[in-house]
C-alpha cells in the first residue's frame, strides 16, 4: 500500500510538472505578421507588441482585442478571431482582414 502511494505521488507531480502553461502557446503567421497568444497566462503578441498589458485589453473563448499606438502616433485596433483564425487591424484610414495559419510546434 505505501509502495502504491508513493507511485501515485510520482504521477501526479510529473502530470503537474509536464503541464506547464508554454505548451498552451499558440502561433499564427498572417501573412508575415505574427501572432503569439496564450489563454492561460492571458497575453497576447503581435510582431513582440505585447498588447495584453495595454489598457484597452480584452481575451475571451472566441476573442482577442488591442491597441497599440504606430510610428506616426495613429492608434490601430487588433482583433483576433480564434474560431476563424482571422486578424483584423482597423485604424483611421483602412480595416484590414487578414487569414492566419498557425504554426506548428517542432
Amino acid at each position: 500500500m505505501k509502495f502504491l502511494k508513493s507511485v501515485f505521488l510520482c504521477i501526479a507531480i510529473f502530470n503537474f510538472l509536464a503541464c506547464s502553461s508554454e505548451s498552451l502557446d499558440k502561433e499564427f503567421d498572417c501573412n508575415g505578421l505574427n501572432i503569439k497568444f496564450n489563454d492561460y497566462e492571458r497575453y497576447f503578441k503581435l510582431d513582440e507588441k505585447e498588447l495584453s498589458d495595454k489598457k484597452d485589453f480584452f481575451m475571451n473563448q472566441i476573442t482577442i482585442f488591442g491597441k497599440f499606438k504606430n510610428k506616426n502616433n495613429s492608434l490601430t485596433l487588433v482583433t483576433f478571431n480564434k474560431i476563424n483564425h482571422t486578424l483584423e487591424l482597423k485604424n483611421s484610414s483602412k480595416l484590414r482582414t487578414i487569414d492566419c495559419v498557425e504554426l506548428k510546434k517542432q
